[in-house]
């Protein structure tokens, strides 16, 4: 394909680490050079902010990537906030551009100004356009109230373009809900992750002097980074220094107003001898910074996304950070770090103290770190799931230029059997865990416990199906296990409906029925809905094991669950007739367990196939 990417202030070519240069930047340029790998001819449209002798109309990057520098506005830098009265004319620019050099398949825009550059552009001619926020306006607005520079207009304009584009790339599972609390439909909402480069951040060798642990943070200094919650957090500690990384270079540190903040900060706790500020630092030296860190802080007030703890994941170091944001799908808290509360100190504290007291449970959750970041975090990965969305787009737009179009059942069929083998196939590489499930809940059963399952449409019939195999039977006789859906009592849930909301249609139910060690199984293909997450959580707080089965992770429902099987299905009947064969899957797991204990035989490993 050939793709337009828009990115009206970061562009690929730009020095990281002024004030409104960074991570988008390093996200645009990896993103489009993976792009470029997978065979797509990719080009970056950003504002000209230079005289045109240094930014020439058309720059080919080693890689292969293309960028257009746009004539709007004048050609200087301007704070990013300034920049929506200069849309219009990158808009007209754009669609005069792409008369000349040929209209792109696909528009890919980045930011919510880029946004709605790109819609009316698209719009206009034609084409399917995908959207990513990297930030929303609400969210910087319930957080900086006052101290918000965003144009007041934001949040309606980030409504209309999320409404306006064919699919929107939300780069977090909190970006989903926000998108939902903003009156946005979700329904063409995928979650793409930013990505990491883990070739270049991975572990390796370096260590510094033994002077005590050292601890990292690293990002813009701007007071929502919560940098001062690291500090307060340093002295509570006994031993260690603080390296902040960020900001202006090092010999403009000292009038950074941030800088001198966070400086007040340290002497009224007396560790200024222990922060030490270091400054701008080249993308490429940041990953000997993050190996010679003990652990990673990220204490954000509130966090879009932010890339912290993935470059430190890609190195293999815990971090400590807000729950917040983006940081909730990032860390895996007690597996690959720490998440407490924003502005605690004394919870940030008391994290790192119990890291530093247990240095193979940091080395543990380092390599689990690690490891979660090449499988999730990759540029390869987010490539590749971003490649999907920009074809989404673009099917999305040609069903509405052809809605009669001959063979839709045929041309159906043949992408849902595609669907399904990219199911079948992320299934049977959790055939362990559906092993390990069927094993547990043998023992559950047969020592009085109870399974409970609930989900929604085609998944309360899931749901139904599971409790109805164990109840009864899969494949041959043995007697009947305690299994209870959620779902099919339609008196309970028209009562609780009509008294209590749909919100606790099945919630309640847990209660009265769940005790604790049981199993509750929630079925869901988005991982989104509110009933099913209110569930989750009452069973946690009843004691009952929660497991679930949910479309593609991360999601609300993956993170509440204690355990989770993925199926990263594109769409919503893929993911419920795979959730069919995993639930064939954990009964014929069950039934094994079962012979096994009767016979007293070694286990023998489950096989799952298409």
């Amino acid at each position: 394909m050939k793709i337009a990417m828009v990115s009206e202030h970061a562009s690929p070519l730009a020095t990281l680490a002024g004030r409104d240069a960074g991570g988008q930047n390093v996200h645009v340029a990896a993103l489009a050079e993976g792009l470029v790998r997978r065979g797509h001819v990719v080009e970056v449209y950003t504002r000209r902010d230079a005289p045109e002798a240094q930014q020439p109309e058309r720059i080919r990057m080693d890689c292969g990537v293309t960028v257009v520098h746009v004539p709007a506005g004048p050609q200087a830098r301007l704070p990013k906030d300034e920049l929506l009265p200069l849309m219009d004319d990158f808009s007209t620019w754009m669609r005069q551009d792409w008369a000349t050099h040929g209209r792109p398949d696909v528009v890919h825009a980045h930011f919510w100004m880029s946004g709605i550059a790109a819609l009316r552009a698209c719009q206009a001619v034609g084409v399917p356009m995908v959207q990513t926020f990297h930030a929303l306006g609400s969210v910087k607005r319930r957080h900086q109230g006052a101290a918000d520079t965003s144009p007041r207009i934001r949040p309606e304009v980030e409504r209309l373009v999320a409404s306006g584009a064919d699919i929107v790339v939300a780069t977090c599972s909190d970006e989903v809900t926000e998108l939902e609390r903003m009156g946005v439909s979700t329904e063409h909402v995928r979650v793409v992750p930013c990505g990491v480069d883990t070739d270049l951040f991975c572990p390796g060798e370096e260590t510094v002097a033994d002077a005590g642990p050292t601890l990292l943070t690293v990002g813009r200094l701007v007071p929502r980074k919560g940098i001062d919650t690291a500090v307060r957090a340093l002295a509570r500690l006994a031993r260690g220094e603080l390296l902040v990384v960020g900001g202006p270079d090092a010999g403009e540190l000292q009038d950074d107003p941030e800088v001198k903040r966070l400086t007040e900060v340290a002497l009224e706790h007396r560790v200024n001898d222990r922060v030490r500020f270091v400054g701008s630092v080249p993308h490429h030296e940041m990953p000997a910074l993050y190996r010679a860190a003990d652990v990673v802080l990220a204490t954000p007030w509130y966090e879009p996304f932010g890339i912290t703890p993935v470059e430190a994941a890609g190195c293999g170091v815990p971090v400590v950070g807000s729950a917040v944001g983006g940081l909730l799908d990032t860390i895996v808290d007690g597996r690959t770090g720490r998440l407490v509360p924003p502005h605690d100190d004394r919870a940030v504290g008391e994290a790192v103290a119990a890291l530093l007291a247990e240095p193979e449970t940091a080395r543990s959750w380092g390599g689990h770190a690690r490891r979660r970041a090449v499988e999730k975090y990759s540029w390869h990965q987010v490539a590749a799931r971003t490649e999907d969305a920009l074809h989404e787009a673009v099917r999305r737009a040609d069903r509405r230029k052809r809605p009669g179009r001959q063979h839709a059942s045929r041309d159906w069929v043949r992408q849902h059997r595609r669907e399904l083998t990219t199911g079948m196939a992320a299934l049977e590489g959790q055939a362990d865990l559906l092993e390990s499930w069927g094993a547990r809940l043998a023992d559950i059963l047969a020592d009085g416990g109870r399974l409970l399952a609930a989900g929604n449409g085609g998944s309360a019939a899931e749901a139904q199906h599971l409790t109805g195999e164990l109840v009864g039977r899969f494949l041959d006789e043995r007697r009947p296990l305690s299994a209870v859906c959620l779902c099919s009592d339609t008196s309970s849930l028209t009562a609780i409906l009509n008294d209590y909301g749909a919100d606790e249609v099945f919630a309640r139910q847990v209660e009265a029925h769940g005790r604790p060690g049981d199993v509750l199984m929630l079925l869901s293909t988005s991982g989104r809905s509110p009933n099913i997450l209110e569930a989750a959580r009452r069973g946690r707080s009843a004691g009952l094991q929660v497991w679930a089965m949910t479309g593609g992770a991360p999601n609300p429902l993956a993170s509440l669950a204690s355990e989770v099987l993925v199926i990263p299905a594109r769409s919503t009947a893929a993911v419920q007739e795979v959730q069919l064969a995993a639930v064939h899957g954990l009964c014929a797991a069950l039934d094994a367990a079962l012979e096994r204990d009767a016979a007293g035989s070694a286990p023998a490993r489950l096989e799952v196939s298409a």
